[in-house]
């Protein structure tokens, strides 16, 4: 019991900043992230299988993911039920996506960030610049050194890569 407490305080150290976005990002709310990683943890104290798992970080993504769809589920039920049997007819707007529409989300992400981060340098660095940071063309260019017209190719170029990958992975576009 020793070894799995020590083994659980390591993981819960160098992964928990790591699971807390994760978690953050399929649930949409910060504390019920906090509340669920901290359940995650605790069942993994309880239980046997974490002390037979071979890759004990895969196991603790997996059992976090677990804890989080099941829990969208369970908020899912819970306003079917306040709102009768159809949510259609259910005027309260539920800002939580469905659990399998949050891991779709999750895996487009993670497709687009390796496709992002296999682009030619320059090409990422102008479509990071205008994506995550807002920058328009010519404060791109202007930052660069580079014309208007080659941001806007470099732009052109790293957008149909990305609807390529989503294509080519049977994602609508």
């Amino acid at each position: 019991m020793l070894a799995l407490a020590s083994d659980l305080g390591h993981l819960f150290r160098t992964e928990h900043d790591r699971l807390m976005r994760a978690m953050r990002r399929l649930v949409g709310s910060p504390s019920t992230a906090e509340d669920l990683v901290q359940d995650v943890f605790v069942g993994l104290l309880r239980g046997n299988a974490f002390a037979d798992a071979e890759n004990k970080q895969a196991y603790l993504a997996r059992c976090a993911t677990n804890m989080a769809l099941d829990h969208l589920r369970r908020e899912r039920a819970r306003a079917r039920y306040i709102c009768g049997s159809d949510l259609a007819g259910c005027e309260v707007a539920c800002p939580v996506p469905l659990p399998d529409e949050a891991l779709q989300g999750v895996q487009e992400l993670a497709l687009l960030r390796r496709t992002i981060d296999a682009l030619p340098s320059k090409c990422r660095v102008v479509f990071l610049l205008s994506r995550d940071h807002g920058l328009t063309m010519k404060e791109i260019a202007a930052r660069l050194g580079l014309s208007d017209k080659t941001v806007e190719k470099h732009i052109a170029r790293a957008m149909m890569q990305c609807r390529q990958a989503l294509r080519a992975a049977g994602r609508a576009i």
